[in-house]
């Protein structure tokens, strides 16, 4: 997807960069059952870049977690990521915040930075859907299973 720049505006990019952690052991069991517990027993390191800047590192959040919270999400509407693993009354881990039409602001708990600009539904849609795209691929990889496995 692509999105027009008018002269004079910057064009905000946006990365969700992971690696899986692969000094975890799961259970062949709970990978053969599907079972939910894979949701926070698959960890791993997750990056937000936003112009080639960290906005946001975890070094050990549940990729499985957050990649179906993404999937899940209907994007006309706000998204917040909380985990299981963390109270929710601190604020969410990640929020995609819609200001008005085309214009979202990203938010988390744990930024580094308080990010000023807006980015645009293709900006976010392309970088949620490449993230799920590469996350799929490492869970096929690396445990035979993915995203939509897990959801009902």
């Amino acid at each position: 997807m692509r999105s027009t720049v008018k002269a004079g505006e910057a064009m905000n990019k946006l990365h969700l960069k992971f690696e899986l952690d692969q000094t975890c052991y799961i259970e062949p069991k709970l990978l053969k059952k599907r079972n939910g517990k894979l949701l926070v027993d698959i960890q791993g390191r997750l990056e937000i870049l936003v112009n080639g800047h960290g906005f946001f590192s975890e070094p050990s959040l549940a990729l499985l977690e957050f990649g179906i919270a993404l999937r899940k999400w209907e994007q006309e509407k706000n998204f917040n990521y909380f985990t299981i693993e963390h109270d929710e009354r601190e604020g969410p881990i990640l929020a995609f915040i819609k200001r008005e039409e085309n214009q979202w602001s990203l938010f988390s708990i744990w930024q580094d930075y308080e990010l000023a600009e807006s980015l645009t539904d293709d900006v976010i849609s392309g970088a949620v859907d490449s993230f799920l795209n590469r996350l799929d691929k490492a869970l096929i990889s690396n445990y035979g299973i993915k995203i939509d496995d897990f959801i009902t």
